[in-house]
């Protein structure tokens, strides 16, 4: 994919970032450099080819790249190195570059704000981008959501798989492990539980309803009391059959005006996500609230 993120520098509020002033140039490719906060550490070789191509069919970089000056002479790089590394396979003379006097955390800012955008980060990676934004900027979750366009609940529920054991982490690198079947794992305090219960999931390829209901085994947690319902023993096999099939507390009733009602409970937010995910139901609410 050569999609490169445009980013309006305008619209930055952290650390001020909008508020300094940037003007367009036209940069020759020999007095630009790589910068120290660029985070990616490899560059793929087919994917700098098709985006070389796309370059030179549309003449030159259709997205700015942002650089700041250097002190002994050329511009650093802070956003746009792929663009610049493409553009020395077809010999581009220059590259249209947003150039701006950035300080330090401000570059790593833009920086981290443009690594997050690739879209073959691993949860971890992308996880440690925000965390890193955070860092530098000293800002809550909803803050760095905004900054890079996502929301608040998956930019917190990513930040909290940097607790998980590095054996799970792993997993989640590995594409071995859904982020989804990776968050139950965060509410277990030992490692050791982490990695024989991440194992398993991925031997025995279980669901994240099978993982949340592990990790309350192992957590103790007291089985949540649902009233029985009067309907007769009918209505009570249906419900012990809803939730064996879903692995969730649940209570059916027939209200008076012979309308049927069907509660599953889910303990805990974590429990909660895993429902809805088994449903089928994406959503950005924040559970916090």
């Amino acid at each position: 994919m050569n999609h490169e993120q445009e980013f309006d520098l305008t619209k930055m509020d952290a650390l001020g970032i909008r508020k300094v002033p940037f003007e367009i140039r036209q940069i020759p490719i020999d007095l630009l450099y790589p910068g120290m906060w660029q985070q990616r550490k490899t560059f793929n070789d087919a994917s700098l080819n098709e985006l070389a191509a796309s370059m030179l069919a549309s003449g030159g970089n259709t997205t700015a790249i942002v650089v700041v000056p250097r002190p002994d002479g050329g511009f650093s790089i802070i956003s746009g190195e792929r663009r610049w590394r493409a553009a020395q396979r077809i010999q581009l003379e220059t590259l249209e570059a947003k150039v701006g006097k950035y300080n330090y955390d401000q570059a790593g800012f833009i920086a981290c704000a443009e690594n997050v955008q690739r879209e073959d980060l691993n949860p971890i990676e992308e996880a440690s981008t925000y965390l890193e934004m955070k860092r530098i900027a000293n800002l809550k979750d909803e803050d760095i959501a905004k900054a890079v366009n996502k929301s608040r609940p998956h930019v917190t529920n990513l930040m909290r798989l940097l607790s998980l054991d590095i054996q799970v982490r792993d997993a989640l690198i590995r594409r071995k492990l859904t982020t989804t079947q990776a968050r139950p794992l965060c509410v277990l305090e030992r490692a050791s539980q982490q990695r024989e219960l991440c194992a398993k999931a991925i031997r025995l390829g279980w669901s994240v309803k099978r993982i949340t209901a592990e990790v309350e085994k192992l957590t103790n947690k007291p089985a949540t009391k649902v009233k029985a319902s009067d309907f007769g023993a009918d209505i009570r096999r249906l419900e012990q059959a809803i939730s064996e099939s879903t692995g969730h507390p649940c209570v059916v009733q027939k209200t008076e005006k012979g309308n049927w009602k069907l509660g599953i409970i889910a303990s805990g937010d974590e429990q909660f996500m895993g429902l809805l995910e088994m449903l089928g139901v994406e959503t950005d609410m924040d559970l916090e609230k």
